[in-house]
């Protein structure tokens, strides 16, 4: 249950200077003294440059190049159901390989620093510029809170070069939040109330309880950055209803990081964030497209490759199919076998993230791949023990392989 009394601070904070923080503007800063022009001599024909500079060559690749990082895993000791999983990956029932001290009883598990330290260095190895681990905050499984980045933090700071680490943003705790301290229950889903913007603790839940704390666990030199502005990328709009107010939400929540920080973040808004009452909320309040940095598509690991660009800030997000038919008590069974292109066509293994891949603008700025260990739902790249065409194994590093190769060039 969140605590009251620091609701108490939130709501005290907010009717002070909440409102004036999301309505003040920066104050203009003075332009230095002018200079006088500098006079510059005419060109004489021997001084003439003889060659111009060379023409920048076009890119061929994504300039940079990120992924979604699951570590709400604690197997084999807590929710490893291997039947619900299409590939299991190692780890998720016995000791990992190699792992140094399998006597601890941890194995795919966010307590396990021999886990983080296994997967940093095999996304490093397949070329990941930046990971975005999924945070919920402070979620009550005490093996998926926010004290889990710790280990994380150190695996990632042994490497020879450390990945740069953002932030997904997972607005489903949101939504859980809210209904824990409304109607006493950490509750999420389609039939569960959402949290309306409207609310005045909104900016409390996103920010205060969320974001705040993940970034203090994260070093700023391992900060995932654009412009030189911390990346935060968000899930869905299904948490929240009043969607005309979102453009004040995340307008506050970039203040109060500022304010933390001295930096706003690079904000990466998932497309349903968009709505026409998001966009146009009405006068006085803030347009989102004006508040938010950068937008993208969740769901291409099921519907196939997605490019979203906002003020020239282009993100392409692929996946390699998905499937959740396994899962117990789902209630929106859905597969995109890996086999099939998107759109149809002839089935081959991996088909369908090769041809996801093969779809990537050359000038997208960032490219997420949906995921690298989502295994409920299948849409992880990661080792794992996947079936070919044929009934026989995959080398568990095939996927990983078929992104080496893309984005090298072969």
């Amino acid at each position: 249950m969140i605590r009251r009394v620091s609701l108490l601070l939130w709501l005290l904070v907010a009717a002070l200077g909440f409102t004036a923080c999301i309505r003040t503007t920066e104050q203009p800063v003075s332009a230095p003294p002018t200079q006088p022009p500098a006079t510059l001599a005419p060109l004489t024909p021997a001084l003439l440059p003889t060659s111009t500079l060379p023409v920048p060559t076009p890119r061929t690749q994504p300039e940079r190049m990120g992924t979604f990082f699951f570590y709400w895993y604690h197997c084999p000791e807590r929710a490893c159901d291997a039947s619900e999983l299409t590939a299991i990956p190692p780890g998720w029932l016995t000791p990992l390989p190699d792992d140094p001290d399998p006597r601890d009883g941890l194995a795919y598990s966010s307590i396990n620093y021999d886990w983080f330290e296994g997967e940093l260095r095999d996304l490093v190895d397949v070329g990941f510029d930046l990971i975005l681990p999924v945070s919920w905050g402070d979620h009550p499984h005490p093996w998926f809170r926010q004290d889990r980045l710790d280990l994380l933090v150190q695996a990632n700071g042994i490497l020879e070069e450390p990945l740069a680490i953002g932030m997904f943003l997972d607005t489903t705790a949101q939504q859980a939040m809210y209904n824990d301290f409304v109607a006493d229950g950490y509750r999420f889903g389609p039939t569960i109330p959402r949290m309306p913007l409207s609310d005045a603790r909104s900016g409390y839940f996103f920010y205060d309880l969320h974001i705040k704390g993940f970034f203090e666990r994260i070093p700023r030199e391992m900060w995932a950055t654009e412009q030189g502005r911390p990346i935060i990328v968000t899930y869905t709009a299904l948490c929240c209803d009043e969607l005309y107010r979102a453009g004040e939400l995340w307008h506050a929540v970039k203040a109060a990081f500022r304010a933390d920080f001295g930096v706003e973040p690079w904000l990466i808004l998932e497309e349903t964030w968009f709505t026409p009452e998001a966009r146009a909320p009405g006068e006085g309040l803030q347009p989102l497209e004006l508040v938010a940095d950068g937008r993208y598509h969740w769901g291409t690991a099921l519907h196939g490759p997605q490019t979203a660009t906002l003020r020239n800030f282009s993100v392409t997000s692929v996946g390699p199919g998905f499937d959740n038919r396994r899962i117990v008590g789902i209630t929106d069974p859905r597969s995109q076998p890996r086999e099939e292109p998107p759109g149809g066509g002839p089935r081959s293994n991996g088909a369908f993230f090769r041809a996801s891949l093969a779809a990537v603008p050359p000038e997208t700025d960032l490219l997420l791949i949906e995921t690298w260990n989502e295994w409920p739902e299948s849409t992880g790249i990661a080792r794992a023990s996947h079936q070919g065409l044929d009934g026989q194994p995959l080398p568990d590093d095939f996927y990983m392989d078929l992104l080496r190769r893309w984005r090298r060039g072969g």
